[in-house]
């Protein structure tokens, strides 16, 4: 008797799928959405599916379908979405490539889709949406495949790219998996980060200047007292800040920080030059303010500084146990020369470097890597001087390349599940994306009575913003400032108002607004201040309670409203817009074709 299992995987603590699937060996895995294979005369698969030469496998050949009577036996099962038992579990196959859990886990993780309440998790939203779009993918795919489009030589040489680059990934992965971050230098880089200083600075125009500042400051006058003597004779002016703040390492800078890595209060930098000048700091104060976030940050980046620390000891390593250099030649070697001419080095098969098991690095391999480097003229680059600073760069990016493929192919990881999985994954998007160019894309035209009669369809679409001109007195209470409004609408002059009004918040006050004499877009306003002003028109006043707690008295000195936009200047984004819908919907309707030329099983319960 035959029979088959059904799997209903209840949504756990984190996620679970229900599936139906048959037991090994029986005749029929399940009825549910499953597309019949189609099958030439005689019971054969067709020899060439959709798209394949002969195009869409036509409609006259005879569908069969298999359906074998079974027992109601079932079995529940929880399968927990992200449980490692279960990673290989089929959801679908299609034609012979199975879409298992782990693929839909990784969809799932694409699209950013957290699955936490089991209450309000639905199996048929969450699950199955996902895994029809992994079937399309594959459904393209193998149709691609079966147009020969993997053969095509600038797809071979992408995907050829792609594995050589990706071997070296997953051997460096490997090589630094272990690595835990430093505590000790987490430390370090956290204190830095979480440091803030409250200082006085002094910037000058010329650094004779700003030596001569610091070293009479060295030799005992005031810094102050000397900074404003500074001032008075235009020497130097403060950096813009308001010295009363506290400022981190991140807001000062790179340049700044580094001179302020030990700084304690009374700390005094030697003479800093920046963009605009040389400067000198004082250190009045120092605190630190502890930060979660900022202490994550200092791990990462302490354990990216010892991965790469790691690789390059390996390298090292590695080059000692398969490398031989040629250095006399390299150094030899002047590619800059008039004579013999870097003509003359591309044919050059004198061998630079050997790595066991590779084939050597020439003289001519360096010269090709360097004209790649610059392809947009050798000639250029010979004149100026570059390539021979540029040699042993390029020598190291060849030595690299080959050594580390040496390395991963010795330790067997072209094998590895992680390297074929990350190989599988851009192969189908590769194929996906070249099936769209050659086989969807020609199928799709817009024209230019398409795109006008979507414009007259979708005019609110395509207006110009509404503009304003807006003046404000920030008032610090409401009180204050409805009495202010009140009689601005009376007749009150608004630059009277704006100079003698009482109760008027300090204009240096930390978050006031700044009113400039420009046009605004309305939709760039904050979404508080533009709830205000709906319906505003020019001469309005309103009143606007800022995040600060201030109010405003809003004076509307101009307003535009909307407008709709010329054709001419949107017709292009227009046509961009409606050439991806109709390549949208021309790529669905090839979905529904290769899901009537392939068997498609689906195993993930809908109900």
């Amino acid at each position: 008797m035959k029979t088959k299992v059904l799997m209903r995987g209840a949504i756990t603590a984190v996620a679970g799928v229900v599936l139906l699937t048959g037991v090994p060996g029986s005749a029929n895995e399940g009825q549910q959405n499953t597309v019949p294979p189609v099958q030439a005369a005689g019971g054969q698969q067709p020899a060439n599916p959709v798209g394949a030469k002969e195009g869409v496998a036509s409609q006259d050949k005879a569908v069969a379908s298999e359906f074998v009577k079974v027992d109601d036996t079932t079995l529940r099962l929880n399968v927990p979405l992200y449980s490692p038992h279960f990673f290989d579990t089929p959801l679908a196959v299609v034609g012979e490539d199975k879409i298992t859990v782990g693929d839909l886990q990784q969809a799932l993780m694409a699209v950013h889709e957290k699955v936490k309440d089991e209450h309000v998790v639905s199996s048929k939203k969450i699950f199955m949406e996902p895994l029809q779009r992994l079937i399309n993918i594959r459904l393209v795919v193998q149709e691609a495949k079966s147009m020969e489009l993997d053969k095509l030589p600038e797809v071979k040489e992408d995907l050829d790219k792609y594995a050589e680059q990706q071997l070296r990934q997953v051997l460096f992965q490997d090589r630094v998996k272990d690595i835990k971050p430093d505590e000790k230098r987490v430390e370090k880089e956290y204190r830095q980060a979480i440091k803030e200083m409250k200082m006085k600075t002094a910037l000058f125009k010329k650094e004779a200047d700003a030596k001569k500042f610091l070293q009479d400051v060295k030799a005992g006058k005031k810094f102050e007292d000397l900074r404003e003597k500074a001032f008075n004779e235009a020497k130097a002016e403060p950096v813009g800040r308001n010295e009363e703040l506290f400022a981190t390492n991140e807001a000062v800078g790179p340049v700044i920080s580094e001179a302020l890595v030990d700084a304690k209060p009374g700390t005094l930098t030697p003479v800093i030059e920046i963009t605009n000048g040389y400067l000198v700091i004082k250190v009045e104060d120092v605190r630190y303010v502890d930060s979660p976030e900022k202490k994550e940050i200092a791990k990462n980046k302490v354990l990216a500084q010892q991965r790469l620390e790691s690789l390059k000891g390996y390298k090292a390593e590695l080059l000692k146990q398969y490398a031989k250099e040629n250095t006399k030649l390299i150094k030899s070697l002047d590619f800059d020369a008039a004579k013999p001419g870097f003509d003359h080095y591309l044919k050059d098969k004198r061998v630079v470097m050997t790595i066991k098991g590779e084939k050597p690095i020439t003289v001519a391999d360096l010269a090709e890597t360097l004209q790649m480097k610059f392809f947009h003229g050798i000639e250029n680059a010979i004149k100026e001087k570059k390539l021979n600073r540029e040699k042993l760069l390029a020598l190291d990016e060849l030595e690299s390349v080959r050594l580390f493929r040496r390395v991963s192919l010795d330790k067997g990881l072209d094998k590895s599940e992680e390297y074929l999985k990350r190989i599988q994954a851009y192969q189908d998007k590769v194929l996906f994306t070249t099936f769209v160019e050659k086989a969807v894309k020609p199928e799709v035209s817009i024209t230019l009575k398409d795109a006008k009669d979507y414009y007259q369809a979708h005019l609110a679409d395509y207006q110009t913003p509404a503009m304003i001109l807006l003046d404000g007195i920030a008032f610090t209470n409401k009180q204050l400032a409805q009495s202010a409004a009140d009689k601005l609408r009376s007749g009150v002059d608004f630059g009277w108002m704006k100079s003698n009004a009482e109760g008027q918040v300090p204009k240096e006050t930390r978050g006031l607004l700044v009113f400039e004499d420009q046009m605004l877009a309305v939709p760039g306003l904050p979404e508080p201040m533009q709830k205000v002003l709906t319906g505003a028109r020019k001469d309005d006043y309103k009143l606007y309670e800022s995040p600060e707690g201030y109010v405003y008295v809003i004076y509307v000195k101009e307003f535009t409203p909307p407008a709709a936009q010329d054709f001419e200047l949107v017709k292009n984004a227009i046509g961009e817009k409606i050439s991806y819908e109709h390549l949208n919907q021309q790529i669905e309707k090839w979905f529904a074709k290769l899901r009537e030329a392939y068997p498609v099983k689906i195993y993930l319960d809908q109900k």
